[in-house]
């Protein structure tokens, strides 16, 4: 009879390591399964995420336009033609580099308080950023020319400018940019003499829309 008792507890305590030992081993398969669930689930999420989402490191160089609209106000003396205030539309078409630069040609119509000119100049641009809105600085420098009176009312100019764009529709982003436009009497440059104002500065701002970025 203790024979039997003793055989029986030998027994029921391998059944119960061996069932311990199953059950250890299907929690380990268990855990195992559900980390490779969170890595394939990981490694699918970060698949899926769009190249708008993901950081560019870099871009590849493409055509852009920018057509935008200004109002500038004169600045100090605004008595002489062409000096109390301008509006007018320019247009911009270039190219973009790798690492933001932008390089491009452009015209336009500008109006005066007393005359127009029309604007052909180079347009140089630096963006900044990856994401969705970018900031940048720009520098369109050119000629200035008046068909009237080519002689007095020419002049060259500069617009040292500072702005952002963000995005409005596939391929298009909205311009938003503020500056200093400057005239310069081309007079000055033929007449030593020339003693009356030589240069009109205005506060201008622009907006525009900005295609093929």
């Amino acid at each position: 009879m203790k024979r039997f008792i003793v055989i029986s507890i030998l027994v029921t305590m391998i059944a119960s390591r061996a069932t311990a030992h199953v059950v250890t081993e299907r929690c380990r398969h268990s855990e195992n399964m559900q980390l490779s669930d969170l890595r394939h689930d990981f490694g699918r999420s970060y698949n899926l995420l769009s190249d708008k989402d993901r950081p560019k490191a870099s871009k590849v160089s493409g055509m852009y336009s920018l057509t935008e609209l200004q109002y500038g106000f004169g600045l100090r003396i605004v008595e002489p033609p062409f000096a109390h205030h301008v509006t007018g539309a320019t247009t911009v078409i270039g190219v973009s580099f790798p690492g933001g630069f932008a390089l491009g040609g452009g015209a336009g119509f500008l109006d005066y308080n007393d005359g127009y000119t029309v604007p052909l100049y180079a347009d140089i641009r630096y963006y900044m950023g990856s994401r969705k809105v970018k900031f940048f600085v720009a520098m369109p420098a050119g000629f200035l020319f008046n068909f009237d009176n080519f002689r007095d009312y020419s002049r060259i100019f500069g617009n040292p400018s500072v702005g952002m764009t963000m995005p409005f529709l596939k391929s298009t982003h909205l311009s938003f940019s503020t500056g200093i436009f400057t005239q310069i009497d081309r007079e000055i440059f033929d007449d030593t003499s020339f003693d009356a104002p030589w240069h009109d500065s205005f506060i201008n701002l622009k907006l525009g829309l900005l295609f093929g970025w």
